[in-house]
């Protein structure tokens, strides 16, 4: 996520100095883009008694605000993790292989905060699978990812990037190909199919896990 200059600027604010002599000020208050945005999420709750259209808001404010995704790429993990905390971890992992193979740097400490580097915002749905006879509903993983820059933002880059330098180095990284089985699938981002495409595991599967927890708000880059 990236980080804000609150506390430079609240040490700004304090070191200047009063004129005795200033009189009212002669602009409209400054009016906190932060503040703004709450107020505005209370009041989609307040109308529509969804925490899915609170969400839905959320969403469309990254697409709006931070960044408009290039590529849309869903990701299986060989273990069929049941577990958020398990999922969130290998998101984690795969992250910082992805960024640092792209970028070439040495560590994630070396990553550069986006616009340095693409944005990257981070989904995990579930879905039914059958394992050793038992029906279980595993987290699959979404990534909305930000545009490379040219020459490298195109189809044949981004396959190789994912194939050949992220998925050897993330163990539980599905690696199949099979057509209905892949452990990767790579798509042109589309904000009409996907804009909104994670939500519907809210309301599906709302009763299995924390409903707020759909959006990965630890690995993604959230800009409010």
């Amino acid at each position: 996520m990236k980080h804000t200059r609150d506390s430079d600027e609240r040490s700004e604010e304090h070191s200047r100095v009063k004129r005795g002599n200033e009189s009212k000020p002669t602009s409209k208050p400054h009016k906190n883009p932060k503040t703004s945005f709450n107020t505005h999420l209370r009041q989609v709750h307040s109308r529509t008694k969804s925490f899915g259209k609170v969400m839905e808001t959320v969403i469309q404010n990254q697409w709006d605000s931070n960044f408009r995704p290039e590529w849309f790429i869903t990701i299986r993990w060989n273990d069929l993790p049941t577990s958020y905390d398990t999922v969130e971890k290998h998101t984690r992992h795969l992250r910082n292989v992805l960024m640092t193979q792209l970028m070439r740097c040495g560590s994630p400490r070396d990553l550069p905060d986006p616009p340095g580097r693409p944005s990257a915002v981070f989904f995990h749905e579930r879905s039914e699978e059958i394992c050793r006879g038992r029906l279980i509903l595993p987290f699959h993983t979404h990534l909305h990812l930000g545009k490379f820059p040219p020459p490298q933002d195109d189809y044949a880059f981004v396959y190789l990037l994912m194939h050949d330098k992220v998925a050897p180095r993330v163990k539980k990284l599905l690696k199949t190909t099979t057509l209905h089985n892949k452990g990767l699938v790579i798509k042109r981002w589309n904000r009409e199919h996907h804009g909104s495409y994670n939500l519907k595991d809210y309301y599906k599967y709302k009763h299995h896990q924390d409903s707020d927890l759909v959006l990965d708000y630890k690995n993604s880059d959230l800009l409010f």
